[in-house]
């Protein structure tokens, strides 16, 4: 992970490696469409289960904030 920069907290699952993936995780993260970018996400079939949970339970979240 990046040490002067922290990554938005909602996906701190996602850790960048670069300063590229940390400018798109601020633009995801920021986005209108965070959960359809998230839903996007699940149908990857490279994603690792771990992430898909991970990514499963951020959706789960986000539905109940805004509830």
């Amino acid at each position: 992970m990046l040490c002067h920069e922290e990554t938005p907290s909602h996906l701190n699952f996602i850790e960048p490696v670069s300063q590229c993936d940390y400018d798109l995780l601020v633009e995801v993260a920021t986005s209108d469409d965070l959960n359809s970018i998230l839903t996007m996400l699940l149908f990857d079939e490279t994603l690792s289960d771990s992430l898909k949970n991970d990514v499963k339970n951020q959706l789960k979240a986000n539905q109940l904030s805004n509830n």
